[in-house]
């Protein structure tokens, strides 16, 4: 196996940009001593930082690791993803990319209005897919645009009481879109 991975082309790279993300979000709260109940849902969209490390294997599969963040009004949401990308050669400069991610996310809400300290934390799976393009700038750095779906995993119920009256409430994490651009380092 160490003689497969000598003789395998392996580049290293750092990268950073700006993604724009577009989330969508939902929750319900009931009081069922009074029979009311409610749902909603919206979004939140934002500009953030992306930071990466990976490698690339032989010129056509990426591997790398990438944390975002990104808030809205009252809520911060914070993204590390393994990536999977297979490159697909167009010229010696300029290469297509699609892939799968999968890794962890975590939500956190203020001034909800509910529970003890008026805050909603929760994390749990994100997963999705992306494509993209990337040029070679020079040998060493190249500028990505990508664009990226991703589905989450990420849910809390609480219970609690509010002036003597019971209540149910939950909140969810949905998905997102969003578009990144940034430049990579290659060592």
């Amino acid at each position: 196996a160490s003689t497969s991975m000598m003789a395998m082309d392996l580049q290293y790279f750092l990268g950073a940009g700006a993604t724009r993300v577009n989330a969508d979000y939902k929750g319900t709260i009931a009081v069922p001593s009074v029979g009311y109940s409610e749902s909603f849902s919206d979004d939140m969209s934002d500009t953030g930082l992306t930071l990466k490390t990976g490698v690339i294997l032989d010129k056509s599969h990426r591997i790398s690791l990438s944390y975002s963040k990104f808030s809205g009004e009252d809520t911060d949401v914070k993204v590390i993803l393994g990536n999977y990308d297979y490159l697909i050669p167009i010229n010696n400069d300029f290469r297509l990319y699609a892939g799968v991610h999968a890794g962890n996310a975590e939500y956190k809400e203020t001034n909800t209005g509910l529970a003890d300290n008026n805050e909603v934390k929760m994390s749990g799976l994100a997963y999705g897919a992306q494509v993209g393009a990337i040029y070679d700038i020079t040998k060493n750095i190249e500028f990505e645009l990508g664009l990226a779906y991703t589905k989450y995993n990420v849910d809390k119920s609480f219970t609690g009481t509010e002036s003597g009256v019971n209540y149910n409430a939950k909140i969810e994490l949905e998905d997102s879109t969003s578009m990144f651009a940034g430049n990579n380092y290659k060592f």
